[in-house]
């Protein structure tokens, strides 16, 4: 971690990092799977112990991955990409005389090759002294090169799969962009068949957690006297609800906003804009009108306070206005469309699932499954990085324009319809591997739907001919 001239960390989140799994303020359910696999690791065969952890910025993955294997004794070993630039300061390169020959460095490949194989073979001496028995090799900064060329990324990976002994994760940040979203082009579906990579989708951040992040981190300031020193006392709750807001579900977004928020002024008194109880520097606090106590604060961070809940009623229950003689929609399709740009395929699968629930008319219905029909078909194309917006905002606009009669009551939203495969196939899976039919690990959706299939169709006795 780096540090300030003055010795204190530069990571204004280095002081409020979780210590234990209660701390954590994300999903039960995605804390419990990281936790499941970082416990079977231990048991499993390392060479088919490969995870991706994908979602959104500041969904809290590596925070969330830290803690737990901290919690369950691995020792962490992070990959770090070294600098492209090298510096020389005493190499008189200017000169004509004396000049000292360069050796060229070596390939960012190689490096990685080796911090894969010397990693998982070698161990430290201070593990055993630390009480750590395992280690977990963590890789989030990609090569440069691996992302120009995925090949050389994959083949590493074989030779990690080959001579490895310790499981790997894999660490991406969702991106609106194909062409910069690591998962989309190091982790196509044939790569995690084929290398058993399992993988956990992580989600925005509730409100709800992000409050409970906040409260905290409240706590930490208070406990601590030398926190309590930087930072001013806790912010009012409307200024926590228009963080909280302003997040969009980015955790690390929230917890900087509010330490910012809660950071003193060393200048003086704080700017009257910067003010958390309402009133002003100097100014006429006593005088001050009832409309201006009241009147709603701007949210702090991003400018747009969307979040999936409200999307989906805009879309399913949107607003009219008459404006010139014609019917508008109070919040265009394009507006709700531009919040989500970094997943429009979860827009869209939860657009699939709640679609039908939301109309009273059968044609409303029919017209609305037509659409989707055509969506579904331009997200597929993966060699343009606009048709996904632009499938989205057709599925968006679409919906709103074909539900003429709307669906009144409560309707809770359903989430996307996943297929989980039945749990005798992993025993189906071992006793194959006893009888010596299958070698090599197979997926299970693939043993599922045409192995299983094949090898009853071979062990089925044949019958008799007369």
């Amino acid at each position: 971690m780096q540090r300030k001239g003055d010795g204190k960390p530069a990571d204004l989140l280095e002081h409020f990092k979780p210590a234990q799994e209660a701390d954590l303020a994300i999903h039960v359910k995605k804390i419990e799977e990281v936790k499941q696999w970082l416990t079977a690791a231990k048991k499993l065969h390392p060479a088919t112990q490969i995870l991706l952890v994908t979602g959104p910025s500041g969904s809290g993955k590596s925070v969330c991955l830290k803690t737990l294997a901290k919690a369950l004794g691995y020792s962490i070993h992070e990959w770090t990409t070294p600098v492209d630039v090298d510096l020389y300061y005493d190499d008189k390169f200017d000169f004509d005389q004396d000049r000292v020959e360069k050796q060229g460095r070596r390939p960012q490949k190689a490096l990685f090759d080796d911090f894969l194989y010397k990693t998982s073979r070698y161990c430290s001496l201070f593990a055993s002294a630390a009480g750590e028995s395992s280690k977990l090799l963590l890789v989030k900064d990609f090569p440069n090169s691996m992302l120009r060329s995925p090949e050389e990324f994959h083949d590493s990976l074989d030779r990690f799969r080959d001579s490895s002994t310790d499981p790997i994760v894999f660490i991406a940040t969702d991106t609106a962009s194909k062409s910069l979203d690591v998962a989309y082009n190091l982790f196509p579906p044939a790569v995690l068949e084929s290398f058993q990579i399992h993988q956990i989708k992580f989600n925005a951040v509730s409100a709800t957690l992000l409050k409970k992040a906040i409260k905290r981190i409240g706590s930490v300031m208070k406990a601590d006297k030398g926190i309590a020193k930087q930072y001013q006392t806790v912010p009012s709750k409307q200024v926590e609800e228009d963080i909280i807001a302003s997040s969009q579900g980015d955790l690390r977004n929230c917890c900087l906003n509010y330490l910012f928020t809660c950071m003193k002024s060393n200048g003086g008194p704080m700017p009257k804009r910067l003010r958390l109880d309402g009133s002003s520097v100097g100014g006429k606090s006593g005088k001050a009108s009832k409309a201006t106590t009241n009147r709603h604060k701007q949210p702090l961070g991003l400018n747009e306070n969307l979040t999936i809940m409200h999307a989906l009623g805009r879309i399913f229950h949107p607003k009219f206005v008459k404006q010139d003689g014609e019917t508008r929609f109070v919040h265009s399709p394009e507006s709700i469309t531009e919040c989500f740009l970094t997943q429009p395929t979860s827009i869209v699968s939860l657009l699939h699932s709640n679609y039908v629930t939301r109309c009273t008319d059968i044609q409303n219905v029919a017209a609305a499954s037509d659409t989707l029909t055509v969506v579904d078909g331009i997200m597929n194309e993966f060699r343009s990085d606009q048709l996904a917006m632009y499938g989205l905002t057709i599925a968006v606009r679409s919906m709103m324009v074909n539900n003429e009669q709307t669906a009144h009551g409560f309707q809770p939203i359903r989430k996307k319809i996943k297929v989980q495969l039945h749990e005798s196939t992993k025993s189906y899976s071992e006793e194959l591997k006893k009888l010596g039919l299958i070698e090599r690990p197979v997926p299970p959706r693939l043993l599922a739907t045409e192995y299983k299939g094949y090898v009853s169709m071979i062990r089925k006795p044949v019958p008799n001919k007369p």
